[in-house]
């Protein structure tokens, strides 16, 4: 427990005149953290709910002990669930107060509870990130201090635009990513194939032209890394590290293709029929296009047809910029995309946009 959760402020509410934003009830913050992030979608909301839920559980187990007896006998338990046919009815008890209780270390905790429960990798960091907007939310709301959040380095909440106005060259947000990544079933072959697909660009910032021009050849073993040369548009040759993360997913991909790494001549990717059969025929970069958006649309992230569609060069930039805002070089990236002038980078990936960072932040005597 640090110094930045303050008892006296729950204490006070017991008193005459406890602070209002405090009394709040916490189920009203988590509608509002409901209306503010699901955009209309129940599937979210309920996702996001469950997030909360649990979240507010473990508070619960490992934190409401230090509540004064008044408040505990009121408030405990923070967050309860009921089925209702086959849905989970969450009802939650607390005012916004036990939100005070909350640091850095509950963050970390509660991650690791959701490990030890049986929630895979990304399950828990799309968990994570819904319990770090319902936080976000009741820091604009003041319900959190600035020092709890300085620690937690949350930011108050900010709305964000609709995705089927939202105009097209999107770079999505790495919770986004997960969201697509998570849409695809990898239960059969085609869902196999169609996550390396979706690595591939995620992981590399290929074209889609580049991804279906890709041959087992033109992945090379160095130092025990796995490297791709390949020769893309311009006749500009790259090297490129494969992720880690792509790296599984092609592995996965060749096993259930039947493919090799050193079939030196072979595509990388074949069509899959409709009984899941793997054909001779490679793909082709119209696949790529309707894959993408099929996916973009299940994830809930874009709609199925028309201009704002997700689209593979979409996922181009998201991989660009995702380098970028984590300390990779502009000169980096651009080697990793093939641009000739490094403008062209910056231009690409929006480098500064809607960005208060500026080199005079960077001035000091």
């Amino acid at each position: 427990m640090t110094d930045l959760v303050s008892i006296d402020a729950l204490a006070h509410l017991s008193s005459a005149s406890p602070e209002a934003v405090l009394r709040r009830p916490i189920a009203e913050l988590v509608e509002a953290t409901l209306r503010a992030a699901a955009r209309g979608s129940h599937n979210t909301a309920r996702a996001y709910q469950t997030a909360i839920g649990l979240f507010l559980q473990y508070l619960d187990a490992d934190r409401g002990d230090l509540l004064p007896p008044d408040l505990a006998e009121m408030w405990r338990p923070f967050a309860e669930t009921n089925l209702e046919g086959r849905r989970a009815i969450w009802t939650f008890r607390p005012a916004a107060a036990v939100l005070r209780l909350v640091d850095a270390s509950l963050l970390d905790g509660f991650a690791s509870w959701r490990h030890i429960e049986g929630d895979g990798t990304n399950t828990v960091a799309t968990r994570l990130y819904a319990v770090r907007t319902f936080l976000s939310v009741a820091y604009r709301d003041n319900v959190l201090t600035s020092e709890q959040a300085a620690t937690m380095r949350i930011q108050p909440y900010r709305a964000r635009n609709k995705r089927d106005v939202k105009p097209v060259g999107r770079r999505l947000s790495p919770a986004e990513v997960r969201l697509l990544r998570d849409a695809v079933d990898t239960r059969n072959r085609k869902g196999k194939r169609d996550l390396a697909i979706l690595d591939t660009m995620l992981f590399l910032g290929l074209r889609r032209e580049e991804v279906v021009n890709l041959r087992l050849g033109n992945f090379q073993q160095d130092n025990g890394r796995w490297w791709i040369m390949l020769t893309g548009k311009g006749l500009k040759t790259r090297r490129l590290k494969v992720h880690d993360t792509l790296y599984k997913s092609l592995s996965s991909w060749l096993d259930a293709a039947g493919l090799q790494w050193h079939q030196d001549e072979s595509a990388l990717f074949f069509s899959v029929n409709k009984a899941d059969r793997v054909t001779s025929r490679p793909i082709n970069a119209s696949v790529i296009g309707r894959l993408v958006a099929e996916y973009g649309f299940k994830a809930e992230l874009a709609p199925r047809y028309g201009e704002n569609q997700l689209s593979a060069h979409d996922l181009r930039r998201t991989c660009a910029r995702n380098a970028f805002n984590n300390s990779g070089n502009l000169l980096l990236v651009q080697a990793m995309l093939g641009h000739s002038d490094p403008k062209t980078t910056a231009r690409y990936i929006g480098a500064f946009d809607d960005d208060d960072n500026t080199a005079v932040d960077y001035v000091r005597y």
